[in-house]
């Protein structure tokens, strides 16, 4: 082993002899890597996977996960081995690049497998997981990788763990039997260590690679489940297949004697309907004054284009339109930006210099800016470009408001699949519906909502809590909410305003969701230009009784909010969210988001939730952890269906007690985040589209 190990180490530290155009394929447990083992590899920004892996009769994997960010992995699994305590396994798995492969270095990456310990705290739940520091180099198309292994990865205790000058838990025995042995508390700790690692290679045939690894991992826990259980060779073998971009197939020879099958599908932003560059449409010669459009003709001329305009504005030298991305949900910011500025370029009078977009959501603004009428004019018609715009842009307020503001309604409908992967009782729990949902905006920063949601099929009493009924369920109840056919989701009012330029407010009542309605106020601090924004949102809600959509519990009343923070990646489509406060079971906590979102509406988000625990008369399954992954792909209106809305695919813990946030129809910050700056600025190349 020293001597592979050596080997390895030399390919993963010498030079690259060449590294472009090589797509990392998947390993048995969902995300990039070889079979048993991880490597230092990213699958390409914005991917969604999802898939299943049978080896022998050890193991079965149904996992599902997101590249989330170009440098984040994230990964939700549900394991199903024969064992004493239980078939299945949860897990939460997640890999961070700490180093990308450069000319004279490796790409190395830090991650773990079932990182927060979910469930029951019982015998033999920590089985799998574990954690590893891992590097991958390659070298024409052979990609190598070598890597140091903890706990599940660490079985063969190679070294002692370097660690152990930590303390005295990174010295004792990581035993998978110990409930102990798994969550934060137990990250890189254990008193030996493993060294793994191994080859890819990316033969002439396209999408076809061979792959052979040696496995740190011993399957101890099996072994004491089972004294005849034979664990075989560490060395693996297999092959990865993409017969289409968007399937990949699986096979090998593991542990000398268990094939290994797999199947996944993984699509990127691309696959689902991104959106190619087009060519400007060039800006014409000023309109005389007695030729030029009125600002209510600008308006509906503007509407009629397909753009979100609520209202135009001429003042002096300044033409102004309102725009709220919320009417269309797809299309970049930018080029709605660019279009409207575009418009007003050819029909404004001749005397407006300054031409105005103002952003916004709900009658909230969100960014106005300001560009030079010529320098417009002469990038449409290919004398400039949008950098040179941008040169002379303006990002400030003007003290025009909307002469009028056209009521609003939006119908839309909205396909939801939400699956766990968390449970001990089934491998898979899931429920299916469709939201019709109704939404007016009679007047500026006044909206109101309703939502029909029609059930169209579950195995929800499969769920673990509806094993033992809790006194007092925040969602346990969950099956009894999926029963009627059709039932009344939501109905609310809602008021929204600006109290200042970096000041948001709201106020909203009614039946926020399926579970729970009440009154609660936000308030949200957002400076205009900045990549930050920080708010508080409080409720009084009561539980919605299931099969009485109209009525609230009596003594069911409880308080809810929590303090936000959000931070913004530059170019505004990428949003870190930090939620601390009290959720509906009374217990506090924190919650911690990552979403994206990608050209085209395409929204994908991934968050883990982590409190003190259920309460008395609460469900205590599942602990004190909530998490998900959840992939939305917008609806657009056609002549088939005139009506917009989005396909929701979410992977979810369901029917938890703890840890479960309100559900509050359009909060301020997600409602406002893509008309921002980050939005508008993150791409503004997009201006002439």
């Amino acid at each position: 082993m020293k001597t592979t190990a050596a080997a390895l180490f030399i390919l993963v530290t010498a030079a690259p002899a060449g590294a472009e155009g090589l797509t990392p394929s998947l390993s048995d447990w969902g995300g990039a890597g070889l079979l048993q083992t991880p490597t230092a590899r990213f699958l390409p920004d914005g991917t969604v996977t999802a898939g299943y892996t049978a080896l022998g009769t050890a193991h079965r994997h149904l996992f599902t996960g997101a590249q989330l960010l170009p440098w984040l992995e994230v990964g939700v699994r549900e394991s199903l081995f024969p064992s004493l305590y239980g078939v299945t396994e949860p897990g939460l798995d997640a890999k961070l690049r700490l180093v990308k492969e450069g000319p004279r270095t490796p790409e190395i990456a830090l991650g773990g497998r079932d990182l927060a310990g979910a469930g029951f705290q019982a015998p033999g739940r920590g089985r799998f997981a574990g954690e590893y520091l891992i590097l991958s180099r390659r070298w024409w198309n052979l990609d190598t990788s070598l890597g140091m292994g903890w706990g599940r990865l660490g079985g063969y205790g190679h070294l002692r763990n370097p660690l152990r000058f930590l303390g005295a838990r990174f010295r004792r025995d990581r035993d998978p039997a110990l409930p102990a042995s798994r969550g934060p508390r137990s990250w890189f700790t254990g008193d030996r260590v493993a060294l793994f690692g191994g080859v890819e290679w990316h033969t002439p045939l396209p999408g076809l690679s061979t792959k052979i690894e040696y496995s740190g991992d011993s399957f101890r826990s099996e072994q004491q489940d089972d004294p005849l259980f034979r664990p075989g060779l560490p060395v693996n073998a297999g092959v990865a297949w993409r017969p289409l971009p968007w399937v990949e197939l699986g096979a090998g020879l593991e542990q000398g004697h268990r094939l290994m099958a797999r199947l996944a599908v993984r699509l990127g932003p691309a696959d689902l309907g991104e959106e190619a560059p087009s060519p400007p449409s060039p800006v014409g010669p000023r309109p005389s004054r007695e030729a030029a459009l009125s600002a209510q003709e600008l308006a509906m001329v503007a509407r009629a284009t397909g753009l979100p305009a609520r209202a135009a504005a001429l003042d002096g030298d300044r033409a102004v339109i309102w725009l709220d991305p919320a009417g269309s949900g797809t299309a970049p910011l930018a080029r709605e930006a660019g279009r409207a500025v575009r418009l007003l370029a050819d029909s404004a009078p001749p005397e407006a210099e300054r031409l105005v977009v103002v952003t916004g959501a709900g009658g909230l603004e969100a960014t106005t800016v300001t560009l030079q009428r010529g320098e417009v004019a002469r990038a449409a018609n290919g004398r400039g470009s949008a950098e040179e715009v941008w040169r002379t842009a303006r990002i400030e307020p003007v003290p025009v408001n909307p002469p009028d503001w056209i009521m609003r309604w939006d119908l839309a409908l909205r396909p939801t699949l939400e699956s766990s992967l968390f449970e001990l009782s089934a491998p898979l729990v899931q429920r299916s519906y469709t939201d019709l949902d109704l939404s007016v905006e009679p007047w500026r920063g006044v909206l109101l909502g309703t939502g029909i949601r029609l059930n169209l099929g579950d195995n929800l009493p499969w769920l673990d809590t509806n094993a033992l009924p809790a006194e007092a369920p925040v969602r346990s109840d969950l099956p009894l909410y999926a029963l009627p056919r059709a039932n009344l989701d939501h109905l609310y009012g809602a008021w929204r305003l600006s109290p200042t330029r970096d000041w948001h407010a709201g106020v909203t009542a009614g039946h926020f969701e399926e579970m729970f309605g009440g009154a609660g106020v936000e308030l949200l601090h957002r400076p205009v230009q900045a990549r930050w924004a920080a708010g508080l949102d409080i409720n009084h809600v009561w539980k919605r009784p299931p099969g009485d959509p109209l009525h609230l519990l009596q003594g069911s009343g409880r308080m809810t909010g929590h303090a936000n923070l959000h931070l913004e990646a530059p170019g505004g489509t990428a949003t870190g969210s930090l939620r601390l406060g009290r959720y509906l079971g009374g217990d506090w906590g924190g919650t911690l988001e990552l979403a994206r979102r990608f050209e085209g509406g395409l929204r994908l988000s991934a968050h883990v939730t982590w409190t003190e625990g259920p309460r008395d008369g609460q469900s205590r399954i599942g602990g004190r952890l909530e998490q998900g992954v959840v992939l939305s792909i917008p609806l657009g209106a056609s002549g088939v269906l005139p009506m917009g809305g989005s396909v929701e695919t979410a992977i979810r813990t369901l029917g938890r007690d703890a840890g479960q946030r309100l559900r509050r129809p359009f909060p301020l910050y997600e409602t406002m985040a893509p008309a921002g700056f980050g939005s508008l600025a993150g791409g503004w190349n997009r201006l002439l589209d």
